[in-house]
Protein backbone atom coordinates (compact mmCIF):
# COMPACT_ATOMS: atom_id res chain seq x y z
CA UNK A 1 0.00 0.00 0.00
CA UNK A 2 1.59 3.14 -1.01
CA UNK A 3 2.09 6.02 1.89
CA UNK A 4 0.63 9.31 1.77
CA UNK A 5 3.99 10.63 2.02
CA UNK A 6 4.58 8.44 -1.00
CA UNK A 7 1.47 9.43 -2.89
CA UNK A 8 2.60 12.89 -2.60
CA UNK A 9 5.67 12.64 -3.74
CA UNK A 10 4.62 10.88 -7.12
CA UNK A 11 2.23 13.78 -7.25
CA UNK A 12 4.99 16.12 -7.49
CA UNK A 13 7.40 13.97 -10.00
CA UNK A 14 4.58 13.94 -12.01
CA UNK A 15 3.97 17.81 -12.13
CA UNK A 16 7.73 18.02 -12.57
CA UNK A 17 7.51 16.16 -15.92
CA UNK A 18 4.71 17.88 -17.14
CA UNK A 19 6.28 20.85 -16.12
CA UNK A 20 9.64 19.90 -18.28
CA UNK A 21 7.24 19.21 -21.22
CA UNK A 22 5.69 22.46 -21.04
CA UNK A 23 9.11 24.68 -20.83
CA UNK A 24 9.94 22.78 -24.23
CA UNK A 25 7.10 24.16 -25.91
CA UNK A 26 6.60 26.97 -28.37
CA UNK A 27 3.33 28.25 -30.38
CA UNK A 28 1.26 29.23 -27.92
CA UNK A 29 -0.95 32.08 -28.20
CA UNK A 30 -0.93 34.13 -24.57
CA UNK A 31 2.34 32.80 -23.19
CA UNK A 32 5.41 31.74 -24.03
CA UNK A 33 7.34 29.23 -21.23
CA UNK A 34 10.68 28.67 -20.69
CA UNK A 35 12.35 26.25 -18.66
CA UNK A 36 15.06 27.20 -16.24
CA UNK A 37 15.64 23.72 -14.78
CA UNK A 38 14.28 20.33 -12.87
CA UNK A 39 11.93 22.47 -10.78
CA UNK A 40 11.49 25.86 -12.76
CA UNK A 41 9.99 27.42 -15.54
CA UNK A 42 9.70 31.25 -16.54
CA UNK A 43 6.59 32.05 -18.73
CA UNK A 44 6.54 35.39 -20.22
CA UNK A 45 2.60 35.95 -20.48
CA UNK A 46 1.72 38.89 -22.34
CA UNK A 47 -0.70 41.91 -21.08
CA UNK A 48 -3.41 42.43 -23.47
CA UNK A 49 -5.15 40.42 -26.01
CA UNK A 50 -4.00 41.51 -29.01
CA UNK A 51 -3.62 39.82 -32.41
CA UNK A 52 -0.09 39.49 -32.64
CA UNK A 53 2.76 36.45 -33.17
CA UNK A 54 3.62 34.11 -30.37
CA UNK A 55 6.08 35.20 -28.42
CA UNK A 56 10.00 33.97 -29.38
CA UNK A 57 11.68 35.53 -26.61
CA UNK A 58 11.37 37.14 -23.27
CA UNK A 59 11.89 40.51 -25.04
CA UNK A 60 9.98 40.12 -28.58
CA UNK A 61 7.20 42.32 -28.07
CA UNK A 62 6.98 45.73 -27.89
CA UNK A 63 6.18 48.18 -24.98
CA UNK A 64 3.82 50.66 -26.86
CA UNK A 65 0.62 49.62 -24.86
CA UNK A 66 -0.42 49.38 -20.85
CA UNK A 67 -3.25 47.47 -19.26
CA UNK A 68 -4.34 47.96 -15.53
CA UNK A 69 -6.67 45.14 -14.15
CA UNK A 70 -7.67 44.51 -10.79
CA UNK A 71 -7.84 41.26 -9.80
CA UNK A 72 -8.80 40.83 -5.85
CA UNK A 73 -9.23 37.39 -5.99
CA UNK A 74 -4.99 37.05 -7.14
CA UNK A 75 -3.64 38.32 -3.92
CA UNK A 76 0.09 37.09 -2.75
CA UNK A 77 0.00 34.71 -0.14
CA UNK A 78 1.70 36.95 2.18
CA UNK A 79 -1.00 38.79 2.37
CA UNK A 80 -3.39 36.41 4.35
CA UNK A 81 -1.25 35.90 6.93
CA UNK A 82 0.84 32.42 5.59
CA UNK A 83 4.63 32.69 6.13
CA UNK A 84 6.76 33.55 3.42
CA UNK A 85 7.72 31.11 0.79
CA UNK A 86 10.35 32.60 -1.70
CA UNK A 87 11.55 31.44 -4.80
CA UNK A 88 15.00 29.94 -5.03
CA UNK A 89 16.14 33.55 -6.15
CA UNK A 90 14.87 36.99 -5.78
CA UNK A 91 12.81 38.79 -8.44
CA UNK A 92 15.42 41.75 -8.10
CA UNK A 93 17.73 39.38 -9.42
CA UNK A 94 16.13 38.43 -12.23
CA UNK A 95 17.56 38.77 -15.20
CA UNK A 96 15.46 37.54 -18.09
CA UNK A 97 12.77 40.57 -17.57
CA UNK A 98 10.83 41.09 -20.74
CA UNK A 99 9.67 44.05 -22.33
CA UNK A 100 6.95 46.68 -20.18
CA UNK A 101 3.52 45.15 -22.09
CA UNK A 102 4.81 41.55 -21.26
CA UNK A 103 4.48 40.42 -17.46
CA UNK A 104 7.12 37.94 -16.45
CA UNK A 105 6.38 34.99 -13.94
CA UNK A 106 8.18 32.21 -12.33
CA UNK A 107 5.90 28.61 -12.17
CA UNK A 108 7.85 25.99 -9.65
CA UNK A 109 7.54 23.20 -7.91
CA UNK A 110 10.12 22.88 -5.17
CA UNK A 111 10.89 19.96 -3.61
CA UNK A 112 10.99 21.85 -0.41
CA UNK A 113 7.79 23.18 -0.63
CA UNK A 114 6.19 19.63 -1.61
CA UNK A 115 3.89 21.73 -4.00
CA UNK A 116 3.47 24.58 -7.03
CA UNK A 117 3.36 28.39 -7.05
CA UNK A 118 3.87 30.88 -8.97
CA UNK A 119 5.32 34.20 -8.64
CA UNK A 120 5.23 37.68 -10.13
CA UNK A 121 8.86 38.32 -11.38
CA UNK A 122 8.05 41.75 -13.40
CA UNK A 123 5.21 44.38 -13.61
CA UNK A 124 3.84 43.80 -9.88
CA UNK A 125 1.72 46.89 -9.87
CA UNK A 126 -0.39 44.87 -11.99
CA UNK A 127 -1.57 42.04 -9.46
CA UNK A 128 -0.44 43.78 -6.36
CA UNK A 129 -2.12 46.78 -5.07
CA UNK A 130 0.00 49.89 -3.87
CA UNK A 131 -0.21 49.28 -0.04
CA UNK A 132 1.20 46.06 -0.83
CA UNK A 133 4.26 46.69 -3.14
CA UNK A 134 6.99 46.15 -0.40
CA UNK A 135 9.91 43.49 -0.64
CA UNK A 136 8.65 40.56 0.81
CA UNK A 137 5.21 40.73 -1.13
CA UNK A 138 6.92 40.75 -4.47
CA UNK A 139 8.97 37.30 -3.33
CA UNK A 140 5.88 35.77 -2.41
CA UNK A 141 3.85 33.30 -4.20
CA UNK A 142 0.31 34.17 -5.78
CA UNK A 143 -3.25 32.96 -4.67
CA UNK A 144 -4.11 31.04 -7.27
CA UNK A 145 -7.51 28.44 -7.43
CA UNK A 146 -4.90 26.07 -9.36
CA UNK A 147 -1.89 26.08 -6.16
CA UNK A 148 -5.07 26.51 -3.63
CA UNK A 149 -6.64 23.15 -4.73
CA UNK A 150 -3.79 21.43 -4.93
CA UNK A 151 -4.13 19.10 -1.76
CA UNK A 152 -7.74 18.18 -2.44
CA UNK A 153 -7.39 17.86 -6.52
CA UNK A 154 -5.87 16.68 -9.20
CA UNK A 155 -3.52 19.49 -10.62
CA UNK A 156 -1.79 19.53 -13.84
CA UNK A 157 0.31 22.46 -15.16
CA UNK A 158 -2.25 23.35 -17.27
CA UNK A 159 -4.58 24.39 -14.67
CA UNK A 160 -2.00 26.38 -13.01
CA UNK A 161 -0.62 28.22 -16.19
CA UNK A 162 -4.82 28.48 -17.10
CA UNK A 163 -5.00 30.62 -14.13
CA UNK A 164 -1.70 33.28 -14.71
CA UNK A 165 -2.87 33.54 -18.50
CA UNK A 166 -6.51 34.54 -17.27
CA UNK A 167 -5.01 36.50 -14.48
CA UNK A 168 -2.70 38.57 -16.50
CA UNK A 169 -4.61 39.04 -19.69
CA UNK A 170 -7.07 41.72 -20.32
CA UNK A 171 -9.53 40.52 -21.28
CA UNK A 172 -8.85 37.16 -19.91
CA UNK A 173 -9.26 34.88 -23.34
CA UNK A 174 -12.01 32.23 -23.34
CA UNK A 175 -9.21 29.99 -24.08
CA UNK A 176 -5.70 30.44 -22.09
CA UNK A 177 -4.35 27.41 -24.08
CA UNK A 178 -4.66 28.89 -27.85
CA UNK A 179 -2.06 28.23 -30.19
CA UNK A 180 -0.69 30.32 -32.14
CA UNK A 181 -1.04 28.78 -35.90
CA UNK A 182 0.27 32.14 -37.60
CA UNK A 183 3.29 31.25 -35.74
CA UNK A 184 3.56 27.68 -36.31
CA UNK A 185 3.28 28.34 -40.39
CA UNK A 186 5.83 30.94 -40.32
CA UNK A 187 8.41 28.44 -39.09
CA UNK A 188 10.29 26.53 -41.19
CA UNK A 189 8.76 22.81 -42.45
CA UNK A 190 10.95 20.89 -40.29
CA UNK A 191 10.79 22.96 -37.04
CA UNK A 192 7.07 23.63 -37.71
CA UNK A 193 6.87 19.39 -37.58
CA UNK A 194 8.59 19.19 -34.53
CA UNK A 195 7.20 21.68 -32.91
CA UNK A 196 3.76 20.73 -33.95
CA UNK A 197 4.20 17.39 -32.74
CA UNK A 198 4.89 18.58 -29.49
CA UNK A 199 2.10 20.49 -28.92
CA UNK A 200 0.12 17.65 -29.53
CA UNK A 201 1.35 15.34 -26.89
CA UNK A 202 1.10 18.11 -24.88
CA UNK A 203 -2.87 18.45 -25.35
CA UNK A 204 -3.12 14.52 -25.32
CA UNK A 205 -1.73 14.67 -22.38
CA UNK A 206 -4.40 17.08 -20.50
CA UNK A 207 -7.05 15.32 -22.61
CA UNK A 208 -6.52 12.03 -21.18
CA UNK A 209 -6.38 13.63 -17.18
CA UNK A 210 -8.69 16.49 -17.52
CA UNK A 211 -13.00 15.52 -16.73
CA UNK A 212 -14.94 16.03 -19.80
CA UNK A 213 -16.83 19.32 -20.23
CA UNK A 214 -14.60 21.50 -18.16
CA UNK A 215 -13.23 24.43 -20.52
CA UNK A 216 -9.62 23.07 -20.66
CA UNK A 217 -11.12 19.64 -21.78
CA UNK A 218 -13.64 21.80 -24.29
CA UNK A 219 -10.71 23.92 -25.42
CA UNK A 220 -7.74 21.69 -25.28
CA UNK A 221 -9.68 19.42 -27.56
CA UNK A 222 -10.04 21.83 -30.38
CA UNK A 223 -6.39 22.75 -30.56
CA UNK A 224 -5.57 19.24 -30.66
CA UNK A 225 -8.07 18.45 -33.61
CA UNK A 226 -6.83 21.12 -35.67
CA UNK A 227 -2.60 20.23 -34.55
CA UNK A 228 -3.47 16.83 -35.97
CA UNK A 229 -4.00 18.04 -39.39
CA UNK A 230 -1.00 20.58 -39.11
CA UNK A 231 1.41 17.93 -37.94
CA UNK A 232 0.04 15.40 -41.31
CA UNK A 233 0.19 18.44 -43.56
CA UNK A 234 4.03 18.87 -42.73
CA UNK A 235 4.30 15.58 -42.20
CA UNK A 236 3.16 15.19 -45.81
CA UNK A 237 5.13 17.95 -47.05
CA UNK A 238 7.93 16.54 -46.00
CA UNK A 239 7.54 13.39 -47.40
CA UNK A 240 7.18 15.34 -50.80
CA UNK A 241 10.07 17.74 -50.63
CA UNK A 242 12.82 15.37 -49.29
CA UNK A 243 11.82 11.44 -49.10
CA UNK A 244 10.25 11.44 -52.42
CA UNK A 245 13.14 12.92 -54.57
CA UNK A 246 15.89 10.39 -52.78
CA UNK A 247 13.16 7.54 -53.62
CA UNK A 248 12.74 8.64 -57.28
CA UNK A 249 16.55 8.15 -57.85
CA UNK A 250 16.74 4.60 -57.19
CA UNK A 251 13.63 4.02 -58.89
Amino acid sequence: MISARDEDKQRLDEFLCDLALLGSLQGFRYFQPWLRGREEILLTVINDDLTCPSLRSPASLSSDSSCHISISSYEPVASRGPALLPPASPCDREIAIPETHCTLFLLAAYAKYGRPYVWVRSNHQRLIRPEQDDVNLKDSPLTLQSTSDWDTKDVGVWHVVWDVVNACVSPPPRNALAVDFSYLRSLPLSERSLSSGALIGFFHCLLLREPRGTPLYTYGAYPTASQVQCHFICLLCLHVCVIYPFYHCFI
